[in-house]
């Protein structure tokens, strides 16, 4: 194979990457780090973030970016969480590491804020 083709992100690899601890980690992690943006609280905006991001080689996250947002601050809130994020353990092909494409959910959800009554 020559540079480019070793260099080329894949999609499928024999092997995912993997953040530190697993999925579940990863999850944890999102959830103890995220800060809901006022705005989105204020306007009452809940749903999902996608963002898809490269997993190089030595398990850096590069090429970052919303494919599909909800806006009011939560999309950037997204980009901070996932740029702040340790390294991955990297991908592997045919026993070589390779540059993997990923794309993961985000999930803003405002909870019990509807159904509360005040009491006279």
């Amino acid at each position: 194979m020559d540079s480019l083709q070793m260099d080329s992100i894949m999609v499928e690899v024999e092997n995912l990457p993997v953040f530190p601890g697993g999925e579940s980690a990863m999850f944890e992690y999102i959830g103890s780090n995220i800060i809901y943006p006022e705005e989105a609280k204020n306007n009452n905006i809940q749903g999902r973030v996608y963002v898809g991001f490269i997993v190089e080689k030595d398990g850096t996250l590069s090429n970052i970016e919303i494919l599909r947002g909800i806006g009011a601050g939560c999309d950037a809130e997204v980009v901070r969480i996932v740029q702040s994020m340790p390294n991955w353990t990297p991908g592997y092909q045919n026993e070589k590491l390779v540059r993997v494409q990923f794309t993961l959910p985000v999930v803003f959800a405002l909870e019990g804020k509807s159904k509360r009554k005040k009491n006279k």
